[in-house]
C-alpha cells in the first residue's frame, strides 16, 4: 500500500491567463492555419525583427502558413521595445486593417506585439488577437505584462505594463524556427527562464503545483541547455522551449524579484541585452539570499541544481556558456553603479526589501557583479 501525504496543502489561489492553446513539437509552426481559423483571423499581421527577418527562409514559413489572411508584415522591431517602434508598428497594424498579430521572434517582438494589441484595443476599439511563434526562451509568450522603453528628460526608462487582454491567445512551440537565434541570445533567454523559477520560489510563499513545475523546469533547462547551444540539436531545443515553460507556467500567479527589477534598469536604461542581464544578476541574488530565504524554498532550488550551493551553480552555468558574468564586461562603468543602485530603489523598494537581514546591501551586491 501506498502511504499518502495526510498534511493538507496550504491555502491559496491560482491566476491563469487567457492562453487559449499551446502546441509543441518540431513542425508544429502547421498548426497556424488552423489557430488562426479557430481564433476567428481575417487579416494577419507578421510581426518580426530585421535580424530574424534576414533569414528568408524561416520568415517565408510564417508567412506561408497564414495563407489567405496574410496582411503583411513589419519587422523593424529592436531590442527593449522603443516607443517609436510600437508607433510605427501600431500604424502599420492600422494601415493592414489587421485582426490578428503573429509575433515572430524573441521576447522583444512578442512584447511590442502586446503593445500594439492594446492601442489598437484602446484607441480605436479594435481588439487584435496575438499568436506567438517565440524564437529564444524568455517566456513573454505565456504573460500578460510588457515593456515599452521611453524617453523622460533625455533618460531612457523602460515601463512594465500589464493587462490580461494582450496575452497572446496561442503558442507555437516549434524548435526548427529557432534555427537562425545566436547562441549568445539562446543561452541568454535561458538563464532569464531560470531567472523566472528560482525568483517564483525565492519571492513567494508555497505554491502547490507551481513549485513543482519549477523544480521541473529548472533542473530540465540546465541539463540540455550545454547540448541545445547547437541549432541543429531539435530535441534539446525542443526540451528548453518547454523546460521554459515549466518556469514560467502562471505568470499572474509570479513574484518577480530583485535579479529581475535590477535588469529591467539595465536593459531599459542603460542598453544591456535581456540576453545578459539574469546572467549578471541572478547568482548574486541568489548568494545573497543563501540562508535568509526560508530553508525550504532553498532546498527545492538546491535538489533541482543539484547542488548544496545554487549560487555558484548558477554562476558556473553562465559561464559555461559563455555569457558575461561581470557588468564591466557590458560596458557598464564603476560610476554608473550608485545611479543604478539608485534607480533600482527608487523604482522597485518591494524587490529591495529581499535583502532585509541580509549580509549585503544593494549597493555592495552591484558592487560585486561589477
Amino acid at each position: 500500500m501506498i502511504a499518502l501525504e495526510t498534511a493538507p496543502p496550504p491555502a491559496g489561489e491560482l491566476a491563469l491567463l487567457p492562453t487559449r492553446r499551446v502546441v509543441w513539437g518540431s513542425g508544429s509552426l502547421a498548426r497556424l492555419p488552423g489557430l488562426l481559423d479557430e481564433l476567428g483571423a481575417s487579416r494577419t499581421l507578421v510581426l518580426t525583427s530585421r535580424s530574424l527577418a534576414k533569414d528568408v527562409n524561416l520568415v517565408a514559413q510564417v508567412v506561408r502558413h497564414c495563407g489567405p489572411r496574410y496582411a503583411g508584415r513589419f519587422e523593424h522591431l529592436p531590442a527593449h521595445v522603443p516607443l517609436d517602434a510600437v508607433d510605427a508598428a501600431t500604424a502599420a497594424a492600422r494601415a493592414q486593417r489587421a485582426d490578428a498579430l503573429v509575433a515572430f521572434g524573441g521576447g522583444s517582438v512578442i512584447d511590442a506585439a502586446k503593445a500594439v494589441a492594446a492601442r489598437l484595443a484602446d484607441e480605436d476599439g479594435r481588439p487584435a488577437l496575438i499568436v506567438a511563434v517565440p524564437t529564444t526562451l524568455s517566456g513573454a509568450e505565456f504573460a500578460d505584462h510588457y515593456g515599452v522603453t521611453e524617453q523622460h528628460d533625455g533618460t531612457a526608462v523602460k515601463r512594465t505594463h500589464t493587462r490580461e487582454d494582450v496575452t497572446p491567445a496561442a503558442v507555437i512551440l516549434d524548435a526548427r524556427m529557432t534555427a537562425a537565434t545566436p547562441r549568445w541570445l539562446w543561452a541568454g533567454s535561458a538563464i532569464k527562464a531560470l531567472d523566472h523559477a528560482v525568483e517564483g520560489l525565492l519571492c513567494s510563499p508555497p505554491r502547490p503545483v507551481l513549485d513543482e513545475l519549477a523544480e521541473t523546469g529548472i533542473g530540465r533547462l540546465a541539463s540540455a541547455l550545454a547540448h541545445s547551444l547547437d541549432p541543429t540539436a531539435q530535441d534539446a531545443r525542443q526540451a528548453c522551449q518547454l523546460a521554459a515553460w515549466y518556469c514560467y507556467f502562471a505568470p499572474a500567479s509570479l513574484t518577480l524579484g530583485l535579479s529581475h527589477r535590477i535588469g529591467h534598469v539595465l536593459g531599459g536604461t542603460y542598453g544591456v541585452p535581456h540576453a545578459f542581464t539574469s546572467g549578471l544578476t541572478l547568482p548574486a541574488v541568489v548568494r545573497a539570499m543563501d540562508g535568509h530565504a526560508t530553508a525550504e524554498r532553498h532546498a527545492v532550488i538546491a535538489r533541482a541544481l543539484n547542488s548544496s550551493a545554487p549560487g555558484d551553480r548558477l554562476a558556473h552555468l553562465v559561464e559555461a556558456v559563455g555569457l558575461p558574468t561581470k557588468l564591466r564586461e557590458v560596458g557598464i562603468r564603476c560610476a554608473d553603479v550608485p545611479e543604478i543602485a539608485g534607480q533600482v530603489a527608487d523604482r522597485f523598494p518591494a524587490a529591495v526589501e529581499q535583502l532585509t537581514g541580509c549580509d549585503v546591501s544593494l549597493r555592495s551586491l552591484l558592487d560585486s557583479i561589477w
